[in-house]
């Protein structure tokens, strides 16, 4: 089983987002539901500074302490850059959330199932990738701005 993936968000209010060098993606921003359910997860953990970044961990196969289950639930063809559907139970509340094709970035198509774990940021990781605007290295499916 390969190892869990693990990612940095940060807020930019009222927008979570995150920045991944080895995939390139710079300020990617979770919406259409994402945000809600991140916001519901680090305030029930009472993640400390969350909005300056935590530790989110995810799979698509059961891990320790995995505290989110997501399911599939459809493709989104009818938004202009695809992406996919899940539901996740979050503190008793049925939410559900788009992912954009960011997601086959890590996984080669949608996952039927991801599992997720949220930490406090580790003393010493910086969340933000300092990387120049114009540097050819970044992209972004979903920018803050299209929230």
């Amino acid at each position: 089983m390969p190892a869990p993936l693990i990612i940095y968000p940060y807020l930019i209010d009222p927008i979570w987002v995150f920045d991944d060098e080895r995939t390139g993606l710079k300020q990617e921003a979770f919406v259409c539901g994402a945000s809600e359910m991140i916001t519901r997860v680090v305030t029930e953990k009472k993640i400390p500074n969350a909005s300056a970044g935590f530790t989110l961990i995810f799979s698509d196969q059961p891990f320790a302490d995995c505290e989110v289950e997501l399911s599939w639930l459809r493709r989104d063809d009818n938004q202009l850059l695809g992406g996919n559907w899940y539901r996740a139970t979050i503190d008793g509340q049925s939410m559900d959330c788009w992912l954009c094709p960011a997601l086959e970035l890590y996984f080669s198509g949608a996952p039927p199932k991801l599992f997720v774990r949220a930490e406090p940021l580790p003393a010493g990781v910086d969340p933000i990738w300092h990387v120049a605007p114009n540097d050819p290295r970044q992209r972004r499916f979903v920018s803050v701005d299209d929230a």
